[in-house]
């Protein structure tokens, strides 16, 4: 089905409803990476297994990751005239005991963790649902301002359908029928938007310049080279809502006046990449990719590109050189992608996360999304909070959203009761912060006035048992193995600083080693040609600043303060 018109998206939104309400049973398995990891491919093929031997009238469908990898499996199960169920860390075993309760007008309240919606269909109470929670009120979701991840883990991240049911595609109908491309660039200026890759600079902006650069030939590039150690916000959007990313690839497009968009995928997410190219061609079945897009004039081709395997290669300049099948080096600039970039070409390069923003800003108005976050930085943030807490995994927050909140009052606070030595934000580049110094504001300006960063929005909990040393020292080592050795400041600076980190770990050092690291890093800091080389002391001399006793320790003893 190709869709021309209004009256095909209102076709196609109403079988996408009914998708989601079916009158007969349906289940569907969370078919994302870590649904894999843990077993979620078994767990569907079995069902379809007991589904043809009982004879069973159930469909049987997928979903996304909802960000909460160690809740998977999930199971949603649709019931008629019921609200959708949320099931976790589903087993074969738990999911038979669900169908045979099913069979007998029972719910299973065994790994029920909430509802998806709290009424039911006829809009009056349902008593088989008493005390079970909507899933806005329970942990780990509640207390979220969950825009981008709204539908990931719930709707088939392959059905156009169910997106164009959950407002999917109005927004690019709106602008390819309603909207200039230069009132489209306007929007994204007026919504405040910044780029969530780690640079933050305003998303509008560099589209502008793009829009007016003097080249018939333009290129969109989005960056999900997601290679932050502890990230996967841009890997959930991807595999639970990949429409959402390519409507918004497709509005840059138009915006800019490119008609060629390239994903650049993280050469580690096999599953991902695979994924993508399905939805690639089912978007070009139902005409939302190539030529008339929507019945319109314009054109736009997506391509999946495997990225090379380096860190380095999540920087614009070096993710170009990559796809121009060179070695991924970061380049001088000026000149800058927008004026020059791929294949000396004007280029936008935006993260995964920014351009998913784009359809909800078109398609309620910059004003809209300006409204939420602070003053210099709007809209929500996603971040992945992992380590020594109760409940790792995503968190979708308004800029501005106190940190100490975030730990503890919806990640639940430490592991085992214990306390909290450090958090480090924006990891791998972001500083560690004492456990007294977390009631701040999550936004770029607060975090780097403490000399520190939001980045792409990993919180790392580490409790008092935790080595700092350690920590940095691995961290150095990720550096140095990930450098890609074109500027002598970060190739050698670099593994000169993780020479003398290994020293102090290891109680072969003195004091004046610590003076070392410190010029060595003012010097690697001033004059390094991009940021991995840029930001790798920031932590070293962060670290000596404000947990000077482990490095202490470790000179004089070999071990860590805290430990007998």
């Amino acid at each position: 089905m190709k869709i021309k018109t209004m009256g095909d998206l209102d076709k196609l939104r109403e079988a996408g409803l009914k998708s989601l309400a079916p009158k007969q049973l349906k289940i569907s398995i969370s078919m994302s990476t870590c649904g894999h990891a843990l077993g979620a491919d078994i767990l569907y093929h079995e069902l379809v297994k007991e589904k043809a031997k009982q004879g069973l009238k159930i469909s049987i469908g997928q979903t996304g990751c909802s960000g909460f990898c160690n809740l998977e499996p999930m199971a949603v199960l649709r019931l008629h005239g019921r609200p959708p169920l949320l099931y976790t860390q589903v087993t074969v075993k738990k999911v038979k005991r669900i169908i045979q309760d099913i069979k007998r007008k029972k719910i299973t309240k065994q790994g029920l963790l909430c509802t998806i919606g709290s009424d039911s269909v006829s809009g009056e109470p349902d008593p088989a649902l008493n005390n079970i929670p909507d899933y806005k009120e329970v942990s780990p979701f509640k207390d979220q301002h969950r825009r981008l991840l709204e539908n990931c883990g719930i709707i088939n991240p392959l059905s156009v359908s169910e997106y164009v049911a959950m407002e999917g595609y109005s927004a690019l109908y709106k602008a390819l029928y309603q909207m200039d491309p230069e009132v489209v660039v306007d929007e994204v200026i007026q919504s405040g938007l910044r780029g969530r890759g780690g640079a933050w600079f305003p998303t509008g902006i560099k589209w502008d310049m793009a829009r007016k650069a003097q080249h018939k030939e333009k290129f969109v590039i989005c960056n999900a080279d997601e290679g932050d150690p502890g990230a996967f916000k841009d890997r959930t959007i991807m595999e639970g809502n990949p429409f959402k990313l390519f409507e918004g690839i497709v509005l840059a497009g138009y915006a800019i006046g490119s008609h060629q968009g390239l994903i650049y995928l993280r050469e580690e997410y096999p599953h991902t990449y695979e994924f993508l190219n399905d939805a690639v061609y089912t978007a070009k079945r139902y005409g939302l990719l190539g030529k008339n897009i929507l019945g319109s004039n314009f054109n736009f081709t997506l391509k999946i590109i495997r990225g090379g395997g380096s860190y380095v290669c999540g920087e614009e300049t070096a993710l170009m050189d990559s796809l121009e099948g060179e070695m991924g080096d970061p380049r001088l600039r000026p000149p800058f992608p927008i004026e020059k970039g791929l294949w000396e070409r004007p280029t936008i390069v935006n993260n995964v996360e920014t351009l998913a923003n784009i359809p909800h800003i078109i398609e309620h108005g910059g004003e809209s999304y300006a409204g939420i976050g602070t003053e210099k930085a709007k809209g929500t943030k996603i971040l992945s909070v992992i380590g020594k807490i109760k409940q790792p995994g995503l968190y979708e927050v308004p800029l501005g959203t106190n940190l100490e909140h975030v730990i503890f009052n919806m990640a639940g606070g430490p592991l085992n009761g214990s306390q909290i030595k450090a958090v480090q934000v924006g990891s791998p580049f972001g500083n560690f912060l004492s456990g007294e110094k977390l009631d701040i504001s999550l936004d770029p300006e607060t975090l780097r006035s403490m000399g520190s960063m939001i980045g792409s929005g990993v919180i790392v909990v580490l409790n008092q048992d935790t080595c700092l040393v350690d920590i940095l020292l691995h961290t150095l080592s990720f550096f140095v193995e990930e450098s890609c050795g074109k500027c002598v400041p970060c190739r050698e600076g670099v593994f000169q600083m993780k020479e003398i980190m290994t020293a102090i770990y290891e109680g072969r050092s003195t004091m004046e080693d610590l003076t070392s690291l410190h010029d060595i890093g003012g010097m690697i800091k001033d004059f390094a040609l991009c940021a991995l080389g840029g930001g790798a002391p920031s932590l070293i001399l962060n670290g000596i600043r404000d947990f000077r006793k482990d490095f202490e320790a470790h000179i004089t003893t070999g071990k860590c303060s805290w430990t007998s």
